[in-house]
């Protein structure tokens, strides 16, 4: 049995049938594939050329209209002039074909007995022809008596035209109509006066369309070179140019302005978050670089003295020493693990409880602390201008117990850094920075910096000063601008036994930044290192120092 095979059905089968609808849609395709100037360009000339065009044809028709109404009132006129007396006068030549009136006027008069009389002159004859007025109505002429008709005929010769009228004839001695008469005006003038008008004005249009053409596709043009320098902005911002700006060439009452500025402040606040997360992922880099340096040493003595101990190759009388050291390293573990912890939380921004704090009291506090630590060691509380008075109180608005970590991380340094029995000293005192153009100065509390760590900005009006000096070695110009840096140590050698972590600066600068201050690192005078702390006065402080 055979079997029919019958060719697919799929659609890639179907002919392809393109109509209408298939060009309209290749059209809109084309239409939308064009830029938006010439778009705006070719929207604008199809416009101007509707507009002429309707506007033109609106004239000329009106001027066809105006002229052609001249011509009917002449012939009502001359019709009304001649009168039935006139056409009853013809009656009396019926067969004459002389003109009685050498004029551009044609008149045809037709009988009921079946005569008919042309009258017109030669020159018109020759110059516009004879109009073809054919057989006329006498009832229509009798109908049409108190309101008569008029109507266009064509002309023996081409391309001429008359307008005519038709009147009825009356017989002058019994009144009846007798026939009708024709009375015409050529209107070749008038048409040749409208197609005239008709050509200069559709130059004119061509004229007017072409320049408006130029003139859109110019100011168009011109109006999207802005458009061009956004562009422009924003391809050298996909190449990586984030300082890239637009050119502000508007007045911002204008919708282009406006936009100018908007996007300068989007780039200007997109460039600044980039630089943000880039300096966040930097330090977030080299913070997980040293925090796994900093645990790996530890970590590597607690595995070491483990193993050597479970291999057995620790005496006896020294297994006391080998835990010692072990619990040794995983306190200073535990240390550093709590220091990367505040940090992280200082970058976080956590809240913290701020209230009125005397920074002298915290300091008087912090140095009894370190004279039962470091007996010693001459310790001493001055006021920051007078050496021979008493330190005042100097209130902040802060959190008490990071405040007094700042002063405690500073005199552990000192106790670390410094030769034992050396005396150390923290000043304390108000002094009156100058504001700034505009500033104002604060009065109910400061405002804490959430920015990168060390970069708040200068405290202005009342500011409260502490300056924790010492006197041993000093640091030195280049590590003094270092030493806040995370994990920074001026001990090249990192030996746990001159040196801590590095980040004990780390801690107070970002504690200083989140009260809104700032701290240095100077050199005492005669010798040493002096770390100097501003943070913003209350406005209620008293004793306020001009300086």
């Amino acid at each position: 049995m055979d079997t029919v095979r019958r060719p697919p059905t799929g659609r890639q089968y179907r002919p392809v049938r393109r109509g209408r609808w298939h060009l309209l849609t290749d059209v809109k395709r084309a239409w939308r594939a064009q830029p938006l100037r010439s778009r705006l360009a070719l929207i604008t000339t199809g416009l101007l050329t509707v507009g002429l065009l309707v506007s033109s044809a609106s004239v000329t028709s009106l001027l066809h209209d105006q002229l052609v109404g001249q011509v009917d009132d002449q012939l009502r006129a001359t019709a009304q002039a001649i009168g039935t007396q006139g056409l009853t006068a013809l009656s009396t030549s019926r067969s004459s074909n002389n003109s009685a009136m050498p004029s551009t006027y044609y008149v045809e008069a037709q009988y009921l007995d079946g005569e008919s009389g042309q009258m017109i002159s030669p020159d018109t004859a020759a110059k516009y022809g004879s109009p073809v007025i054919g057989t006329l109505s006498v009832d229509e002429a009798v109908a049409q008596a108190s309101d008569p008709k008029l109507f266009t005929v064509d002309s023996d010769q081409l391309h001429h035209q008359w307008r005519a009228i038709v009147l009825p004839i009356n017989d002058s001695t019994s009144g009846e109509h007798i026939g009708v008469v024709a009375i015409a005006l050529p209107l070749s003038d008038v048409m040749e006066t409208v197609e005239k008008t008709r050509l200069v004005v559709a130059l004119t249009d061509v004229s007017v369309i072409l320049l408006g053409a130029m003139a859109a596709a110019y100011l168009v043009r011109r109006s999207f070179r802005t458009l061009r320098q956004i562009e422009g902005v924003a391809g050298q911002i996909a190449s990586g140019d984030l300082s890239a700006r637009v050119p502000v060439t508007e007045p911002p009452t204008t919708e282009v302005g406006s936009l100018q500025r908007a996007l300068n402040t989007m780039l200007q606040q997109n460039e600044q978050a980039f630089d943000v997360q880039m300096v966040a992922q930097e330090r977030m880099t080299r913070f997980v670089s040293d925090a796994s340096h900093e645990l790996r040493t530890p970590l590597a003595a607690i595995r070491g003295y483990g193993e050597l101990y479970r291999m057995g190759g620790v005496p006896p009388e020294r297994t006391a020493e080998v835990m010692g050291r072990i619990e040794s390293e995983a306190s200073r573990m535990g240390r550093l693990v709590d220091d990367l912890l505040q940090l992280a939380r200082m970058d976080e921004g956590r809240e913290m409880t701020m209230e009125p704090v005397d920074l002298t009291q915290i300091a008087a506090g912090a140095l009894t602390d370190m004279m039962v630590l470091a007996p010693d060691r001459d310790c001493a509380l001055i006021p920051l201008s007078d050496t021979d008075g008493e330190a005042r109180p100097a209130m902040v608005l802060g959190d008490r117990d990071r405040l007094s970590q700042v002063l405690t991380n500073l005199l552990g340094n000192v106790t670390r850094h410094t030769p034992e029995g050396s005396p150390v000293e923290i000043a304390v005192g108000t002094v009156d920075r100058p504001l700034a153009p505009g500033a104002v100065r604060p009065t109910d509390r400061p405002t804490p910096s959430r920015g990168p760590v060390g970069r708040a900005h200068e405290p202005q009006g009342p500011t409260v000063v502490v300056e924790v000096r010492d006197h041993g070695p000093g640091v030195a110009k280049a590590d003094a601008e270092k030493v806040f840096q995370r994990f920074y140590r001026a001990d090249t050698s990192r030996n746990r036994e001159t040196g801590g972590s590095g980040l004990g600066l780390s801690i107070v600068s970002a504690i200083v930044a989140r009260h809104g201050g700032t701290v240095r690192m100077d050199r005492t005078p005669g010798g040493g290192a002096t770390v100097h702390i501003e943070l913003p006065a209350l406005a209620t402080a008293p004793d306020v120092t001009p300086k």
